[in-house]
């Protein structure tokens, strides 16, 4: 799961959180791939977003993706890092997402999508993510099944706010985008992500992978 959040004493601090396994499952071999290289300045200029914020005062809007990854290749990029760097361009000071990337051997790439802001709501998430029952008669109410917390952290929805960050949230979505193994049909993981500004917001859009792991016969 992704995540943008307000830190430091006056929850001013813009910050990206990136969930990871708890426990890395032995069928994953990760390893660190040093060959991706960001873009500082995108083809098009109207992927900076102009936003009102102390230290920049735009935000690149740009995918953020490993371009090289190739689907059914014999191993898939995902992302494993994630952080903010402002850089001065012209006369602007633009906000950029960085992301760090890790290979995962013996493993491919099914299918990707996008999911965020612009997109419809699924029933499967962070905040509402209960069980589904089917009862074959309707003698009975369904009761309602225990929630299935998907965040490990202290502060499930985030630490507690201060009424400037409750004011900040004008400004910044923090709604957590999370997708995972619960999710049919199977495995996803984060393999790109991008800044958006609506309205003079800022969120986050995440692009999901549904990873499959290869058998030595498929790779022969």
């Amino acid at each position: 799961g992704v995540r943008l959040f307000l830190e430091g004493k006056k929850s001013d601090h813009l910050a990206i959180h990136l969930q990871h396994l708890s426990t890395l499952p032995k069928t994953l071999q990760l390893s660190d791939d040093l060959s991706y290289r960001p873009i500082d300045e995108p083809e098009e200029k109207g992927y900076f977003e102009p936003v009102k914020w102390s230290i920049f005062s735009h935000v690149c809007t740009a995918p953020v993706e490993y371009h090289d990854s190739l689907i059914d290749d014999d191993s898939a990029s995902i992302v494993t890092k994630a952080w903010f760097e402002v850089k001065v361009i012209g006369m602007r000071k633009v906000l950029f997402l960085r992301l760090g990337f890790s290979m995962v051997a013996s493993a491919g790439i099914r299918r990707s999508d996008w999911e965020g802001p612009s997109t419809t709501s699924r029933k499967s998430g962070l905040i509402s993510t209960f069980i589904s029952t089917r009862f074959s008669a309707g003698l009975h109410q369904p009761e309602e099944q225990p929630k299935i917390e998907l965040n490990s952290a202290v502060y499930p929805d985030g630490p507690p706010l201060t009424s400037r960050a409750m004011k900040m949230l004008n400004v910044i979505d923090t709604k957590e985008m999370v997708r995972g193994p619960e999710n049919s049909p199977g495995y996803w993981v984060v393999t790109g992500a991008k800044l958006c500004v609506e309205g003079g917001r800022i969120s986050i859009k995440v692009k999901y992978s549904l990873l499959t792991i290869l058998s030595e016969d498929s790779m022969i």
